[in-house]
């Protein structure tokens, strides 16, 4: 991999690029919410979708409060897998798939990895973000278990979305969105590796990145 592009928060092209991440990133949102109305006026049943939208807003909420960064990875690899990995809901199918399990399992699954991101975003509190970025460690709560728990709660709630909505296309957008987020982990960890004397103590501390025992 190429070396990253850092930028300080000093910087005013980060903050902008950071900025216009963040209103693209709630637009999008609104995309998403007038998808699952839609399909929600047909078949209200599906809480799933309810339960897409609730996890989806968890994230909006802290990215719009987010504190800012003291440095950021603007390398054009950290951007795209960010924004891939951002807006990977505007490429889901939202019409009825295939249940492999019941709808209420289904939600159960997204309840417990919603419940698990709560977690670890109160954890985490304003050094939540977009782009690779330092913005201070946090060692306390899930991330006593593993150095990214919000990805391991995504995980989740993503596994109980597909069991309810399986197609082929969902299954290829999650599989490519957690490929990119490997990456994104990569990326961030290399970032605050090279820049924080703290994080490199923390990452010989907590072995795993977001799946215990597998990555």
């Amino acid at each position: 991999m190429s070396t990253p592009t850092l930028s300080p928060r000093t910087n005013p092209d980060s903050v902008l690029v950071e900025g216009l991440l963040r209103v693209v990133t709630v637009a999008a949102y609104f995309v998403l919410v007038a998808g699952v109305y839609k399909q929600w006026q047909l078949a209200p049943q599906r809480w799933s979708l309810v339960a897409l939208l609730l996890i989806e807003a968890l994230t909006m909420g802290l990215l719009v409060f987010a504190r800012e960064a003291r440095l950021r990875d603007l390398s054009p690899l950290a951007a795209a897998s960010t924004l891939l990995a951002t807006f990977y809901f505007v490429f889901l199918n939202l019409a009825p798939g295939r249940h492999v399990v019941p709808e209420l399992v289904a939600v159960t699954i997204q309840a417990l990895g919603m419940a698990w991101q709560v977690w670890a975003k109160l954890t985490l509190g304003r050094s939540f973000g977009l782009l690779p970025a330092d913005r201070g460690v946090v060692t306390s709560g899930p991330y006593a278990l593993v150095r990214h728990p919000i990805y391991l709660g995504y995980l989740v709630s993503h596994v109980g979305f597909l069991l309810a909505n399986l197609s082929v296309r969902n299954a290829m957008v999650l599989t490519s969105l957690y490929s990119l987020q490997v990456l994104r982990v990569v990326l961030e960890e290399r970032m605050l590796s090279r820049a924080s004397l703290d994080y490199r103590s923390y990452m010989r501390v907590v072995r795993w990145r977001f799946i215990p025992g597998l990555l």
